[in-house]
């Protein structure tokens, strides 16, 4: 068994910056403003995943994790090595699946390469093309302006606009630290998480804790050197009616039922619940992501495989949060 690697807490408006241009990419284009539109046309990607590989260039500036300061990093760069970010050379899985010197020919402008990544289909994600078939084209110099001029636009009217933003990335990192103090690493992570449980892996020489409070995502799994960097929502508090509601939710669904008693029998593979169940994998992650809400199942895995498994505390902690809402007289 691995021992647990060492473990620090970064947060800053620069992740923030990064993840809400990750959503705003996915998000439909007549739901932002004619100039983001403008900007993340210009990008192209249209998953989002793109941004969520440029975290590394802030984690190499070391602390404040600033978002302003990530916009004029980029544009001071090295070209290649931003689109060597971009196209994940500095993390593991990335390298091993694609191949590093695959990766490293397309950052600097080989066009055979960029042609060979858009076409893997486990690369990216599976979202290689909807995330890269635009920037991959382009010689390296424009790819920076057009991911430094997102960045400028983004930082406008996506992060600036908010006068909470300090005091909730202050409290989510208090919050981090006093779990890391008080608890194990993987029951720490599982805590802050709601529901990721981290299993370590040799490449991991440290893990990075990244809470953000942008609406989504729940968890990005991202690597960046040695580093296994765990980006979660800082979860909220709710109150024993709205758990009610999400368990209500959770279980609503006969189609979510099932996925649950499969997976309490051990099937906790997504692709064995597609296969079991014949749904597409987004329904079931769809489905997956609302059990999980309702704290009835955890994640447990890394970078080689994931797993589903369900909550043994689950039974015990719905009869009381019933008996909260509908105590006896």
């Amino acid at each position: 068994m691995l021992a647990p690697p060492n473990t620090d807490v970064a947060v800053g408006s620069a992740f923030e910056l990064l993840l809400a241009l990750a959503g705003a990419s996915a998000a439909a284009r007549t739901t932002l403003g004619p100039e983001l539109q403008e900007a993340l046309d210009a990008v192209g990607d249209t998953a989002g995943e793109s941004w969520l590989n440029l975290m590394g260039i802030s984690l190499d500036l070391g602390p404040p994790y600033n978002a302003t300061r990530l916009g004029d990093a980029v544009e001071q760069m090295d070209p290649v090595d931003i689109r060597r970010h971009l196209l994940g050379g500095y993390a593991w899985s990335w390298c091993t699946l694609a191949g590093a010197d695959t990766i490293d020919a397309a950052a600097a402008g080989d066009r055979t390469a960029g042609r060979k990544l858009l076409a893997h289909e486990r690369y990216y994600a599976g979202r290689a093309r909807d995330s890269l078939s635009v920037l991959l084209p382009l010689d390296p110099a424009e790819t920076r302006d057009r991911l430094a001029h997102a960045l400028s636009v983004g930082l406008r009217h996506l992060i600036e606009t908010r006068d909470d933003l300090a005091a909730a990335l202050d409290a989510a990192a208090d919050a981090a630290s006093s779990a890391l103090a008080d608890d194990t690493l993987a029951d720490a992570i599982e805590h802050l998480t709601q529901g990721y449980r981290y299993v370590p892996e040799p490449e991991a020489e440290r893990v990075l804790l990244i809470p953000h409070v942008q609406p989504e995502p729940w968890l990005v799994l991202a690597q960046h050197g040695g580093a296994r960097l765990i980006v979660y929502q800082a979860p909220a508090a709710r109150g024993a009616e709205e758990r009610v509601a999400a368990l209500g939710r959770a279980l609503a669904d006969a189609k979510r039922v099932e996925i649950l008693s499969l997976v309490a029998r051990g099937i906790d593979r997504v692709s064995e619940l597609v296969a079991q169940t014949g749904l597409a994998r987004s329904t079931v992650h769809h489905h997956l992501a609302e059990l999980r809400d309702a704290r009835l199942i955890d994640l447990e895995g890394n970078a080689r495989a994931y797993r589903y498994l369900p909550r043994q505390e689950a039974l015990q902690e719905a009869h009381e949060l019933l008996s909260e809402v509908l105590p006896r007289a």
